[in-house]
Order: structure tokens, then C-alpha cells, then sequence
């Protein structure tokens, strides 16, 4: 089986508590999910101070129903909760649906 670079990235991340997995479920169903980065250079984090917004996914069935803007706000929150200041965040510029979010 071929090893996957992001799967093995996010994975170590996770493990050394420098990513932050949150999901979106209702009743008991998955609909969204989005990450938090804190220490990465390659996504212009600032440790203590600005985190990288990560991997914002709605399930394609539930989009446009605000579950991204919800899961959206929830991360902001606990961003300001844990005394960040500021939030990276990258996103291709043909994904429209994203770049209208936020």
C-alpha cells in the first residue's frame, strides 16, 4: 500500500497535538469537518498567535444550508478561546463555494 504524504502529515500533526480535528454531526450524521493548525510555517502560522484554518469540508448533500458558516464560527471561537489573535487560511480560487464563505 502506497503511503500517503497529507494522510502521514495530518496524522503525525494530530498526534503531537499540533492539529485540531472538529466535525459537525446532526443526529448522529456526518456533515461537516474542519481543521485547526498551530504550529506550521509553510501555512504562516505564528505560535501563541495566529493558527491555520484547515480542510473546511460539507458534505456535498448538506451544502448551502449553513453547516460551513456553523462549523466555521465554532473554530473561530475556539480560536479566540485559546488566545489566538489572528487565523491563515489558503483556498483555491476556482472554489467558489469557499471563496464566498469567507
Amino acid at each position: 500500500m502506497q503511503a500517503c504524504l497529507y494522510t502521514d502529515m495530518f496524522i503525525e500533526q494530530i498526534r503531537a497535538g499540533n492539529r485540531d480535528v472538529f466535525i459537525l454531526t446532526v443526529d448522529d450524521e456526518y456533515i461537516a469537518e474542519c481543521d485547526l493548525v498551530y504550529d506550521n510555517p509553510e501555512y504562516k502560522t505564528v505560535p501563541g498567535e495566529r493558527l491555520y484554518f484547515s480542510r473546511l469540508i460539507v458534505k456535498r448533500s448538506e451544502r448551502g444550508k449553513g453547516y460551513g458558516e456553523a462549523i466555521s464560527q465554532y473554530l473561530l471561537n475556539k480560536a479566540k478561546e485559546k488566545g489566538y489573535k489572528s487565523i491563515a487560511l489558503g483556498v483555491d480560487c476556482d472554489n467558489t463555494a469557499a471563496v464566498n464563505l469567507y
